[in-house]
């Protein structure tokens, strides 16, 4: 599996408190795929190995090059398409990142993470709406997967209009992996946004349970004490 892609999401808070999301993007390479169902006999899928290792030495304008050349030759390659998007993400270029994970799907290459790494893709252009989708598709995919309920938690906190929904999905998360930080760290987020300190506070003392270092959620906690 490739290095996990951290980027960063904002989010205001107790009077214009700023704090950051680390979200993860999964990394992804043949060797781990894992396939809804098998292609159909006219759609030959087959990985490049060197392209593949290029990105898991972080080498991402390598495996781009190497990708696309690849892809010269079999351009409904979805092993390929995959990973080129992947890459082209780590470079910051969403729009390409996109484009070849939806390439990918058209292909119906539904591999147990492209939907969640698509949702991360579209939080980063600002496209709520089809981010909330992708986390759909990716829990239906796989719904026991805490990270799926976290993403669209926190897509629907980016909406900005469902509480609700967030709080229930940071939730689920939590009880699938109660040693989830980001998921209670951004749950807490969200009940001091609601008004709901003791929650908050529940929340944030259960991370430092969990991780006694963790600066994020005392200076939160220490703040919440003093209001």
């Amino acid at each position: 599996m490739f290095g996990h892609h951290k980027k960063i999401w904002k989010r205001k808070c107790l009077s214009g408190l700023v704090l950051c999301l680390l979200a993860v993007c999964v990394g992804i390479g043949c060797s781990t795929i894992r396939l809804r169902k098998e292609p159909d006999t006219d759609k030959i899928w087959t990985c490049y190995n060197a392209a593949d290792e290029a990105i898991k030495l972080m080498d991402y304008k390598t495996g781009i090059l190497l990708h696309e050349r690849f892809l010269e030759k079999g351009p409904k390659n979805a092993l390929a398409l995959y990973p080129l998007g992947y890459a082209y993400g780590r470079m910051g270029d969403h729009l390409k990142e996109v484009y070849y994970y939806e390439e990918a799907i058209t292909l119906e290459f539904t591999q147990n993470r492209i939907f969640y790494n698509l949702g991360m893709a579209y939080v980063e252009l600002n496209n709520i709406d089809k981010s909330i989708d992708a986390f759909i598709n990716a829990l239906e995919m796989d719904p026991d997967n805490a990270d799926n309920h976290f993403g669209l938690a926190m897509a629907y906190c980016q909406k900005g209009i469902a509480d609700k929904l967030s709080e229930e999905e940071f939730l689920k998360a939590i009880r699938i992996d109660p040693k989830h930080i980001d998921a209670r760290l951004y749950l807490s987020i969200l009940y001091v946004d609601m008004g709901e300190f003791p929650k908050a506070a529940e929340q944030l003392r259960k991370i430092i349970e969990i991780d006694p270092g963790n600066i994020r959620a005392r200076k939160l906690l220490d703040r919440i004490k003093r209001e």
